[in-house]
């Protein structure tokens, strides 16, 4: 079976054809993951998140396009009060990306972006849910700064790969602020629209 699906996709790749640049007014769209490498003071350091991420991107220029990236947050495996939690956060990031390397295959990328979120505490057993929980949700900044590249396939659909910088501050809470500070590699795939 697994034989089958990878046959597919190769055949799916192989059978789309021609390359190009970007190019000024194209549009794009991106869906890419990435898990949260780093520390924070609320979890130790290592992989303590998932981030499902998707872009919508338009060229102002051939090399330079403005993003704007809708995210939703993941992290299992918190203790706040002495009460296993998780949190859900979402977030939109609008993102300045300007291509060093605009070839038919090949771009590379440096990125900026800053916007703003929510965030959501809860312990794992509602029934234990507390104050803690309640004090630490509501508004979030997210800072990323990054280099990244694309491999195209084709003409519309590539590989993106990104290293971000990833600083999440929670701008409503007293009790807590820095909720992550850590690299988040990223992996997805890109699709021109137009």
């Amino acid at each position: 079976m697994q034989k089958i699906i990878i046959t597919s996709i190769l055949l799916f790749l192989g059978v789309l054809s021609g390359f190009g640049q970007s190019k000024k007014n194209d549009l794009k769209l991106t869906v890419s993951g990435l898990p949260l490498f780093g520390s924070s003071e609320g979890f130790e350091s290592g992989v303590n998140g998932l981030v499902i991420k998707t872009t919508f991107g338009y060229f102002i220029t051939d090399k330079t396009s403005i993003d704007l990236n809708f995210s939703y947050a993941t992290l299992n495996a918190l203790e706040i009060g002495g009460v296993d939690s998780f949190y859900n956060s979402y977030a939109i990031v609008p993102t300045l990306r300007n291509n060093f390397i605009n070839k038919q295959k090949i771009r590379v990328f440096g990125e900026i972006g800053f916007g703003f979120g929510t965030i959501k505490y809860d312990a794992d057993d509602n029934s234990f849910r507390n104050l803690a929980h309640e004090n630490r949700s509501g508004g979030i900044s997210v800072l990323n700064i990054g280099i990244g590249g694309n491999y195209y396939f084709n003409d519309k659909f590539g590989l993106e790969i990104i290293i971000p910088y990833i600083s999440t501050k929670n701008i409503t809470s007293n009790r807590i602020n820095n909720l992550y500070s850590g690299v988040g590699p990223t992996i997805g795939f890109t699709y021109k629209l137009n």
